[in-house]
């Protein structure tokens, strides 16, 4: 059975680009794994953190919006714990038997209708 997770990653801030992306391509192949599928990734860069954590002050900051099984999260998780350049992560499940093109659509017009309401300001 898909669910779909909103899923949050911190990765520390001192990682070159290549370092991270890295990092990051390993989890988001589990993430495709069996049927699996990010619907949106968002990028938010590297932010100060609100206290250290791990004895790092700043992180990389990666949402996810994705389709997959539990089984893959579970394992993504257990990998992440013992991940050195994981500082924290964060899985909320958003829903279940999702229809992916269904998800990317209200997603594609909500980006839209808030574009529009930028452009107004």
């Amino acid at each position: 059975m898909l669910r779909e997770y909103e899923f949050t990653v911190i990765t520390r801030g001192d990682l070159s680009e290549t370092d991270n992306a890295k990092v990051l391509t390993d989890y988001e192949q589990y993430m495709t794994k069996d049927g699996g599928e990010i619907i949106k990734k968002d990028e938010w860069g590297t932010k100060r953190l609100s206290y250290p954590i791990k004895k790092f002050f700043r992180g990389y900051y990666t949402i996810y919006d994705y389709v997959g099984q539990s089984e893959h999260l579970a394992e993504m998780e257990r990998r992440m714990r013992i991940d050195d350049n994981v500082l924290r992560y964060m899985a909320v499940r958003l829903g279940e038997n999702v229809d992916v093109e269904e998800r990317r659509a209200e997603l594609a017009k909500k980006e839209a209708a808030e574009a529009e309401r930028k452009q107004r300001k």
